[in-house]
C-alpha cells in the first residue's frame, strides 16, 4: 500500500520538494508516497488467485520452481524461471504479472517491469493486479498521470479494494487535486476505518481545500483512535504547520513530545508551531536548556517576537558561533542588524545567507529591505524582484518592491507590484493606504480616497491611513472633515511629526488659532528642524515602511 506516515519503507519523492534553505519558522515538507514491502505477497496471491484454471499450463513448472525459489529468497532463480515461463508460454498473463513484478522488487528493472505489466494487461485486460502493479511501477517512476489512469481501472475492477482507493487518492492529492482526492480518500475508510495513513491524508486533503474548520474536526475526532500513536501525533503537527495552522500544530506536537520526551526534531517543532503562534514564552519554555545551534536561533526567534532585542542578539551569535552557515541564522542576524539600523552590515550578511541559500526567498528580500533603506533602488528592486520570482505571493517583498519602483519614478509598475500584493492579502491595511499614496501621486483623487478609507475600515487605528485621507481632504478644502482624520492620525499615532504639522496648517485655516499654535509647538518638540512639508512625508512614509518590515 502507499503510506504517509511509516518510518521503515523505502520513500518515493513525489512532490517538488522543499527550498533550499528555509526558515525552520516556516519549513514546508513535501508528500511522499511509500512503497510497503509486505504489499508483495499480496500482489503474488492477487495474481495468481485472478488466474483462470487451465491456463498457462506450459509455464506452470517454471512458475512453481520460480515460486519456490522466491520463498528461499533466491532472486537470481526466481527471475531465470519466470523468464524461462514467459519464453515458453507467451501468452501467459500471470508470468507476465509474476515477472513485472520481480523486476519491479529488485528495484532497478522498472522500465522492464512496466513492460511486462503492459504486456500482461495486453493478454488480460481486467486483471486488477495488472492495473495496480503498473500503476505502482509508474508511480516508482514519478509518472504520476499514468498511475493515476491505472488506479482508475484497479478501483472499476475491485470497487472494494481499500488499498487502490486510497492510492489513487494520494496520487490525485500529488496533482493538486484535493477535492477528487478525498472522495478517494473517505471510500478507503469506509473499507478499512483503521488506518491512520488514511485519517491522516483526509484532514490533508481538506487543509488543501481550505476546509480548515473541517480538517480540524477531523483530526480531533481520529486522534481519539490514533493519537497515543507518536508518529501520527507527529505527523498530524506537522501537517497543521505546514498549512499555516500553528495553534492546531502545537496541541498535536505537544502530545507528540509527551510520548517521546527526548525527541529533539519533535520539540523544535513544536517551538516553532508556538512562534508561528505568536506564543514566544511557551516557545522559550520548551527549549530551557539550549545546547545546538537550532536551539539558539528558535530561542533568539522568540525573543525577537517578545521584542527582547538584546536577548535575541545574544542568542543569535552563540547559534551562529555554532553554525556560521546556516541560512536561517544569517537571516535572524540580518533581521536584527536592520533594526538596529546597521545597514550596511545587515547587506553583507544577507549576501552570505544568499551564498548559501540562493533559492531561498526570504535573504533576498532583506537584502532588498536594506538596498532600500541605504536609497540603493535599483538594487533594491532587483533583489526584490528575484524574492518575487521564488515565492510569487510574498505580498511584503510585492509591497517594497513597489516603493522601490515609486522612488524611480516607475509609478504604473509600481501600481501593478501593490495591486499583486493587495490581490495576495486584501485585509491588508498597510497596502490599501499605501496604493491611495500612488493614486495620489498619479492625480486620482478619488480612487486614492476610496483606498484610504478601505484601509480605514480595515484598521481603524491605522495613523498613516488617517494622515494620507486628511492630507487629501485638506487639498480639496474639505477642511473639518481634514481636521477630524489628522486629529485622529494623532491620536493613534502621537509621534507622528507629519500629522501634526499639516494638523496645525488645517487649524490656522479654519481660524483655530491656538490649536494651531499647540499643535505647531508639539510638531517643533517632535521635529526639531524647520516645518517643511515634503520633507515630513518622507519621513512618514519612511517609518511606516520600516515598521512594515520589521514585523516578525
Amino acid at each position: 500500500m502507499i503510506c504517509a506516515t511509516c518510518e521503515t519503507c523505502d520513500d518515493l519523492e513525489l512532490s517538488g520538494g522543499s527550498r533550499s534553505a528555509p526558515s525552520p519558522i516556516s519549513k514546508r515538507h513535501s508528500g511522499r508516497l511509500c512503497w510497503n514491502g509486505l504489499l508483495l505477497l499480496q500482489l503474488i496471491a492477487n495474481t495468481v488467485a485472478q488466474q483462470p484454471a487451465g491456463v498457462c499450463a506450459k509455464a506452470r513448472p517454471y512458475l512453481t520452481r520460480a515460486q519456490a525459489a522466491l520463498a528461499e529468497k533466491d532472486s537470481y532463480t526466481n527471475l531465470q524461471e519466470l523468464h524461462h515461463a514467459t519464453q515458453i508460454d507467451p501468452e501467459c498473463a500471470e508470468a507476465f504479472l509474476l515477472l513485472g513484478l520481480a523486476e519491479f522488487r529488485e528495484g532497478g528493472a522498472i522500465a522492464d517491469s512496466i513492460r511486462h505489466y503492459q504486456r500482461a494487461l495486453a493478454l488480460q485486460p481486467g486483471s486488477y493486479s495488472g492495473h495496480y502493479d503498473l500503476a505502482l511501477a509508474y508511480l516508482k517512476e514519478n509518472m504520476l498521470e499514468e498511475a493515476r489512469t491505472q488506479l482508475e481501472q484497479a478501483v472499476r475492477l475491485e470497487p472494494h479494494q481499500a488499498d487502490a482507493a486510497y492510492d489513487l487518492g494520494i496520487v490525485l492529492l500529488e496533482l493538486g487535486q484535493p477535492s477528487q482526492a478525498l472522495t478517494m480518500l473517505h471510500k478507503a475508510r469506509l473499507l478499512n476505518p483503521q488506518r491512520p495513513d488514511v485519517a491522516f491524508n483526509i484532514v490533508r486533503a481538506q487543509l488543501e481545500t481550505g476546509r480548515v474548520q473541517e480538517a480540524r474536526a477531523e483530526a480531533l475526532e481520529s486522534a481519539k483512535h490514533f493519537g497515543a500513536d507518536f508518529q501520527w501525533s507527529a505527523a498530524m503537527g506537522q501537517l497543521f504547520l505546514q498549512n499555516a495552522q500553528p495553534k492546531d500544530a502545537a496541541r498535536y506536537l505537544l502530545e507528540a513530545s509527551r510520548i517521546r520526551p527526548d525527541d529533539l526534531e519533535v520539540r523544535h517543532h513544536l517551538a516553532t508551531a508556538y512562534l508561528e503562534g505568536g506564543q514566544p514564552d511557551e516557545a522559550l519554555t520548551i527549549i530551557g536548556e539550549p545546547k545546538t545551534s537550532e536551539d539558539h536561533y528558535l530561542r533568539a526567534s522568540a525573543y525577537y517576537l517578545a521584542h527582547r532585542f538584546p536577548e535575541a542578539d545574544r542568542e543569535s551569535e552563540l547559534a551562529l558561533g555554532l553554525a556560521p552557515d546556516s541560512p536561517s541564522v544569517l537571516v535572524l542576524r540580518t533581521r536584527l542588524l536592520q533594526r538596529a539600523g546597521e545597514q550596511d552590515e545587515a547587506l553583507l550578511t544577507a549576501q552570505k545567507a544568499i551564498s548559501a541559500a540562493p533559492n531561498w526567498d526570504e535573504p533576498h528580500y532583506l537584502a532588498g529591505v536594506s538596498y532600500y533603506f541605504i536609497r540603493r533602488y535599483e538594487q533594491a528592486e532587483a533583489s526584490l524582484s528575484r524574492a518575487v520570482e521564488l515565492n510569487p505571493k510574498s505580498a511584503r517583498a510585492l509591497f517594497l518592491k513597489s516603493i522601490a519602483l515609486a522612488n524611480l519614478g516607475k509609478i504604473d509598475d509600481a501600481e501593478r507590484c501593490l495591486r499583486r500584493a493587495v490581490a495576495l492579502q486584501p485585509e491588508n491595511a498597510r497596502l490599501h493606504c499605501h496604493l491611495g499614496i500612488l493614486l495620489m501621486r498619479k492625480d486620482e483623487g478619488v480612487k486614492a480616497e476610496n483606498s484610504f478609507r478601505k484601509a480605514i475600515g480595515l484598521k481603524p487605528d491605522y495613523a498613516l491611513s488617517h494622515y494620507e485621507l486628511g492630507k487629501l481632504l485638506a487639498a480639496s478644502k474639505q477642511l473639518r472633515p481634514a481636521a477630524q482624520e489628522l486629529e485622529q492620525a494623532v491620536k493613534h499615532d502621537p509621534g507622528l511629526s507629519a500629522a501634526h504639522y499639516q494638523l496645525a496648517r488645517v487649524y490656522a485655516k479654519l481660524g483655530e488659532v491656538e490649536k494651531s499654535r499647540q499643535t505647531l509647538a508639539e510638531f517643533q518638540r517632535l521635529h526639531q528642524q524647520e516645518a517643511r512639508d515634503s520633507g515630513s512625508v518622507d519621513q512618514a512614509l519612511e517609518e511606516d515602511t520600516r515598521r512594515a518590515t520589521e514585523a516578525p
